[in-house]
């Protein structure tokens, strides 16, 4: 049983520098030590800018879009981020995560949302209408499940709980919770 676990480790992680090596020229920018996982979806990679160090799990999506026109990057990833698995970020314009943020597991992140204000029209044909840049700033931690909305900054190793939902900034070093997210906890 050792060896086959030993075998299966081995194997996917050479999978992964394999598949990162085949990859990393799609990008904006590729930092040294940096991986990503084969499952990962990827709109736009030319659009996308990694840093070093960073880890961007299993089905995890990054969804870049040039609503900007410029043809420069709209998603930034600071060096030692981690992404975690089914992680979803849509950046239509501006999404700049810094360095080491954690997002758990199933993070959703747009800077953008649908159009929805002919009622004439259905929602899927009105397309995306960008809302307002994202950043999430150094050392944050975003818990399984939160949701950040348009137009919204977490500060300097804030924490976010799991499945809350923030729609309004969070400043640097606190706890923030709920439905919309508020401030629980100061942190010292």
């Amino acid at each position: 049983m050792k060896i086959f676990s030993f075998t299966w480790f081995a194997y996917n992680k050479l999978r992964v520098k394999a598949y990162t090596f085949v990859v990393r020229n799609l990008f904006a920018a590729w930092g040294a030590d940096s991986v990503l996982e084969p499952s990962a979806k990827l709109m736009a990679p030319n659009l996308i800018r990694i840093g070093s160090k960073v880890t961007i799990c299993e089905h995890a999506w990054l969804n870049a879009k040039d609503d900007r026109g410029d043809g420069k990057p709209t998603l930034s990833i600071g060096d030692g981020t981690y992404i975690g698995r089914f992680v979803h970020i849509n950046a239509w314009q501006q999404v700049a995560i810094e360095e080491n943020v954690l997002l758990a597991d199933r993070v959703f992140i747009s800077d953008a949302d649908h159009n929805y204000e002919n009622i004439e029209v259905p929602i899927r044909l009105q397309g995306d209408l960008f809302k307002g840049p994202v950043r999430l700033k150094e050392g944050c931690w975003l818990g399984i499940g939160v949701v950040v909305l348009p137009g919204v900054t977490i500060g300097k190793n804030a924490v976010v709980a799991a499945n809350s939902v923030v729609t309004k900034d969070v400043p640097d070093y606190v706890v923030a919770a709920g439905i919309p997210a508020k401030i629980i906890k100061q942190l010292k």
